[in-house]
């Protein structure tokens, strides 16, 4: 059997995230279109675009890749839950997706306070680069049109723990 060719083994897992990632926004637009109740309801959700950051690694020499650019969509449903979808230049240089719920459900100040949990891959030495389940602690700071989530990955078994700082910019 012929292995396939490897763009279109990258493409695949790339679609599915993409999918993901413009169907959020769609989604957004669509629920505002629902014929709910006649009183008014203040509209909290918000759309961002997440442009990637940078990791901080708490193993300084392994030499990572701490500049992950990227892109993401971010739909703000509630105070306290996001969808998250996107694609990044990951820790080893690698393409990595996302999809996740951020759930915060605590606020200090301007502070929101939770965990983000989701799917993830191109990490080599998890499910050798394929899709794994993730939860990160995720902190979250939000003005009129810019804003920053922080995270945290836990050092573990196969995984050198960082923080992880991401930029967004509201679009709705």
């Amino acid at each position: 059997m012929l292995a396939r060719p490897v763009l279109s083994r990258l493409c695949l897992p790339a679609a599915r995230v993409w999918l993901i990632a413009l169907a959020l926004p769609l989604a957004a637009f669509a629920a505002r279109a629902d014929d709910g109740p006649a009183t008014p309801v203040a509209d909290t959700s918000s759309v961002w675009v997440n442009v990637g950051g940078f990791s901080r690694h708490f193993n300084r020499h392994a030499h990572y890749n701490e500049r992950n650019l990227g892109f993401g969509l971010e739909w703000r449903r509630s105070p306290d839950v996001a969808l998250m979808a996107g694609v990044y230049d990951n820790s080893l240089g690698k393409h990595s997706q996302y999809a996740a719920v951020n759930w915060q459900p605590w606020q200090i100040g301007p502070v929101k306070l939770g965990a983000a949990i989701g799917v993830l891959n191109g990490y080599p030495a998890i499910e050798r680069g394929g899709t794994f389940f993730a939860a990160l602690p995720m902190a979250t700071i939000e003005g009129r049109r810019f804003g920053i989530n922080l995270g945290v990955i836990p050092s573990m078994k196969n995984v050198d723990g960082a923080l992880l700082l991401q930029f967004k910019l509201r679009i709705r």
